[in-house]
């Protein structure tokens, strides 16, 4: 059984271990939210012999009796990876709930087992045979972590919430011994080895425009710009399309089929470029990621390592790039003095293409102002439709002939000066991004 705490990364572990046990007969099966819960409990009747799953999904599935995930007596291996993800308050509450369910294995179950060898159940043979694995990417282990799983943290297996608020306590519950083998394979640097990290110093204003530049000038390879907020994320996406940039998005608010497509996607595609927020951080595994840009800087020194864990895979190169705004300087100086780097470099920006993309920016936010605004009116009246004809009610206009004469003038001039805007736009992008100094009317036949 293994836990993961994104939807992305139990079905990108499923499909590694699918590959690995193609030839073995061994079924692996995915169990998560946004998903036909229908289909699932199909899938878990065949007993497959590996779980994949999100606590929530597994959780429902479980106190719901689902006959498979409840006969654990048998589990031989119990995974809970990024457990750092896992402990975090708030998130995963279905977590403690699961490993509750988990046959008791502590000292004194064992004591009890060795008491009545004679009679010793298959329960008990199993439960001694069981092996927990806790991993992540940014684990952070006390000093006196093996006297804190012998000493536990009651003589009971249930935990209260706050509990749960390390590593320590979440392996304790586990059922993790006071001898568990403790695997470091992080370097002196947590981060990858050939990543280069660097920063670009600009006002809030001016992320854009450097998003713009390192997409449009340094755009080779597949790309990832995080987010912290879905409204940023939506800002950049809808920006960078109106500039003419292919962009896939991944959030928490999308619909999991979607989220899953643009994974594929992005997969896909050599030169892609996601947006997305720092849920998709946590153990994505994809190929040939050139560039992590941080549009926003994470809230935390694991969630960067996380970010910029994405590039610079499999001992290849990377660039991870922060737009560092004035309000960012303290939080991104501390972030550096925690990895010992006190010498990042500036990432290179030629100011000879910032007019270009200046004008090409200020067409595409005014489009993006003027069609958001007609989406928003657009979605109100069908809200209000809607509603109306849920009710069998009939609208009637509340407006004046002379106002809705005034609103359709006002309608036929914002979709010319729309179109007016866009063709400006088009006509920019047609040709290649170039420096001030560039000129093409000397260019040779």
């Amino acid at each position: 059984l293994i836990l993961t705490p994104t939807r992305e990364l139990a079905k990108q572990v499923c499909d590694h271990l699918k590959e690995a046990a193609k030839f073995l007969g061994i079924h692996v099966v995915p169990i998560v939210g946004g998903l036909s819960m229908e289909k699932q409990e199909r899938l878990l009747k065949k007993k497959p012999e590996i779980v994949v799953g999100t606590p929530g999904r597994l959780w429902e599935l479980m106190s719901s009796g689902n006959q498979h995930l409840v006969e654990l007596h048998s589990l031989s291996f119990f995974v809970l990876d990024e457990a750092d993800r896992m402990i975090e308050r708030g998130h995963f509450k279905e977590v403690q709930s699961i490993i509750e369910m988990l046959p008791l294995s502590n000292s004194s179950d064992e004591q009890t087992v060795k008491a009545t060898s004679s009679c010793e159940t298959v329960a008990n043979l199993q439960i001694k045979k069981r092996q927990t694995f806790v991993f992540s990417a940014t684990l952070a282990l006390s000093a006196n972590f093996r006297k804190k799983l012998k000493r536990g943290l009651s003589t009971s297996k249930t935990a209260t919430a706050d509990d749960l608020s390390s590593i320590e306590a979440l392996s304790k519950q586990a059922g993790m011994k006071p001898n568990a083998e403790i695997v470091d394979l992080t370097n002196a640097s947590i981060l990858p080895e050939k990543l280069e990290e660097s920063f670009i110093e600009c006002s809030d204003d001016d992320k854009d425009a450097n998003l713009y530049y390192i997409l449009s000038v340094h755009g080779q390879g597949r790309t990832i710009v995080f987010c912290t907020s879905i409204s940023a994320l939506r800002h950049i996406s809808s920006l960078l399309r109106t500039l003419g940039i292919n962009v896939l998005t991944n959030h928490a608010q999308m619909q999991q089929r979607a989220r899953m497509k643009a994974v594929d996607r992005f997969r896909e595609g050599e030169n892609s470029v996601l947006v997305a927020t720092d849920g998709f951080a946590r153990g994505m595994d994809f190929d040939n990621v050139r560039t992590v840009i941080h549009y926003q800087l994470p809230h935390s020194s694991d969630v960067y390592i996380h970010r910029s864990g994405r590039t610079a895979r499999k001992s290849l190169t990377g660039c991870s790039i922060a737009l560092i705004s004035p309000a960012d300087k303290a939080k991104f100086y501390s972030l550096c003095k925690s990895f010992s780097k006190e010498n990042v470099q500036q990432f290179p920006v030629d100011q000879a293409y910032m007019p270009a993309i200046m004008n090409r920016l200020s067409l595409a936010r005014q489009i993006d102002k003027i069609s958001s605004k007609n989406s928003k009116e657009n979605a109100n009246k069908s809200w209000l439709q809607r509603n109306a004809e849920s009710m069998g009610l009939i609208l009637e206009a509340s407006d004046s002939e002379e106002e809705r004469v005034r609103g359709h003038k006002q309608r036929k001039a914002t979709s010319a000066q729309l179109q007016k805007l866009q063709q400006d736009l088009n006509e920019l992008l047609q040709h290649p991004l170039q420096p001030k100094t560039f000129s093409r009317r000397y260019l040779a036949g």
